[in-house]
């Protein structure tokens, strides 16, 4: 991220997406996972500072935190809560968020066609973690 604010900056502007995670705001109901839990939540920290820090230089970053994507990683964490199907019976869409939702939404926030919005944490989960 140093470096794509350093070349931004020389540039005119740039948009920087980072992809956080749901554990960053809420923790993760898994011990084994206080490493990621806590490496997303500084993906957030960075990119909310390089939002505010460098917004004048047209600098614009923003933050995705997906709940449970239907990655190897959320399977993986399913296994050590009773199962898919559990997880996503927790779930209020009653699905697992596809990959797909994730890579439109950066598109669009890669396009820099909503520059207000920089800075902002959005949450893709189906409306089971509203904050």
């Amino acid at each position: 991220m140093r470096e794509a604010v350093r070349h931004y900056r020389q540039a005119g502007g740039g948009t920087i997406v980072t992809v956080s995670s749901w554990v960053a705001q809420r923790g993760s109901t898994n011990p084994v996972t206080i490493a990621y839990a806590a490496s997303k939540a500084a993906t957030m920290a960075a990119t909310k500072t390089i939002a505010r820090a460098y917004a004048k230089d047209k600098v614009l970053a923003y933050i995705i935190a997906p709940g449970v994507v239907r990655t190897r990683l959320s399977e993986n964490f399913a296994a050590t809560q009773g199962g898919e199907q559990a997880v996503t019976a927790s779930l209020a869409m009653g699905e697992w968020v596809p990959p797909g939702d994730i890579a439109a939404l950066v598109a669009f926030l890669a396009t820099g066609t909503c520059r207000h919005l920089s800075g902002a944490t959005l949450d893709v989960n189906g409306a089971t973690y509203v904050r």
